[in-house]
């Protein structure tokens, strides 16, 4: 299957069960340190608001979860093939750092992922190499991005 032009919507609670299956599926191939680490990230929430994503939970450090809140920018890079995910606002209790800290640590705590790097304060996301580790192929790029509240819409061509 090779996918040219699309229109896709997705919601936030479907983003969240995706993003769950795939931590599930992918456990096997993770460090034990790293299958540790994630187990401290509780409650994860993500929420679709008028042009932002926020991104809320508890990391629990000792015995105290600290919660945390985060409000990421979605755009199209390189030509519409990269989604780039900018982490703007961070607020969390006992922390101390800035979008590029938490993004450096994140991908330190997870095994590579073909299509999926970062650079500074943003998480660079390309969906061609994704989607076609699950067969299907993707020619177009990202011509928009709207997230109103509940859900995003990618547009592609």
């Amino acid at each position: 299957m090779i996918i040219h032009t699309l229109s896709l919507t997705v919601t936030d609670r479907e983003v969240v069960n995706a993003v769950q299956r795939t931590f599930e599926m992918n456990k096997a191939n993770m460090p034990p340190e790293a299958q540790d680490k994630l187990k401290n990230i509780k409650d994860l929430n993500l929420v679709f608001a008028n042009g932002y994503l926020a991104v809320s939970g508890k990391f629990v450090m000792g015995f105290i979860p600290v919660p945390f809140e985060a409000q990421c920018e979605l755009s199209a890079v390189d030509g519409g093939g990269t989604l780039a995910v900018r982490l703007a606002k961070v607020k969390a209790s006992l922390f101390s750092g800035n979008g590029a800290s938490i993004i450096s640590a994140l991908m330190g705590q997870v095994p590579p992922m073909d299509g999926i790097t970062a650079s500074g304060d943003t998480l660079l996301i390309r969906f061609a190499p994704l989607l076609a580790q699950r067969g299907l192929e993707v020619t177009g790029r990202i011509r928009s991005i709207d997230i109103l509240p509940g859900q995003l819409t990618f547009a592609i061509a």
